[in-house]
This record gives C-alpha cells, sequence and structure tokens, in this order.
C-alpha cells in the first residue's frame, strides 16, 4: 500500500472519529459533518492538502484567518461558489451561529459539493486555542 493510500485512509477514518454532526435544520437535507480545530491544526502541519474556506466578512479576513484560507464572504457564496474546489478536502468556517453555516454547507451540497465539512468551533474556538493566523 502506498504511504499517499495509506494518508488518505488514515485522514478519512480521523474525519470519521473526530466529525460531529450538526442538522442542517430541514428536512431531507443532509447531516452537516463537523471537525475539531485540533484536527485542523493536524492538517496544516502535517501540510495536507486541504482548502480553509473563510465565509466572514472581507475585512474580518484580512484582520487574520487561518493559515492559507481562502476568503469567500457567506455574502457572495451564491456567486463564488465555483472559486471553492470539488475535488481534495476542504474545511468551512466563520463567526457565525452553526444554522448559518449550515445554510452555505447545504447551498455548496445542493451544487454537488461531496467534499466539505465544517469547522465545528469555527474561528472563535480557533483563536481560544491560540492556534497561529495569518493576515
Amino acid at each position: 500500500m502506498s504511504s499517499a493510500l495509506l494518508a488518505f485512509l488514515l485522514a478519512g477514518w480521523l474525519i470519521a472519529v473526530t466529525a460531529g454532526p450538526a442538522r442542517a435544520g430541514h428536512s431531507g437535507e443532509p447531516y452537516v459533518p463537523t471537525v475539531r480545530s485540533d484536527y485542523v491544526k493536524r492538517l496544516l502541519d502535517a501540510r495536507e492538502p486541504v482548502t480553509l474556506v473563510d465565509f466572514r466578512k472581507a475585512g474580518e479576513y484580512r484582520a487574520g484567518h487561518l493559515p492559507g484560507a481562502i476568503s469567500v464572504p457567506i455574502t457572495e457564496l451564491d456567486r463564488r461558489f465555483r472559486e471553492i474546489p470539488q475535488a481534495a478536502q476542504v474545511i468551512l468556517y466563520c463567526q457565525c451561529p452553526i444554522e448559518e453555516i449550515a445554510t452555505a454547507y447545504v447551498f455548496l451540497w445542493n451544487q454537488g459539493y461531496r467534499n466539505h465539512t465544517v469547522l465545528e468551533d469555527g474561528f472563535d474556538g480557533w483563536l481560544r486555542r491560540q492556534y497561529p493566523t495569518s493576515k
């Protein structure tokens, strides 16, 4: 078994172990899988391929964001969702209630995305753990 395949399988297992589903809130919609900040930090430290999508306002993003994150303000998601890759792992985050990011998750799901999860405690949780940010 190649090391890349082994890493992929391990990453999938870690997601399953650390993810906690949140309900999107509407009948028939998917559960919103979440991942913890410590898991995302491990991905970044290991330089694993992951796209982080910051849904906060552009000014908030400029003030500080998760390392390597791209900015797609949630109010612009319907116009800019194609900037989010449909391959590899995507982790969405904001500084908003779970219901708001769950709506964004479902929107992407309805556009055919199946590779995305939500940062469980958002940007605030990342900061509480004193993990690094970029400007």
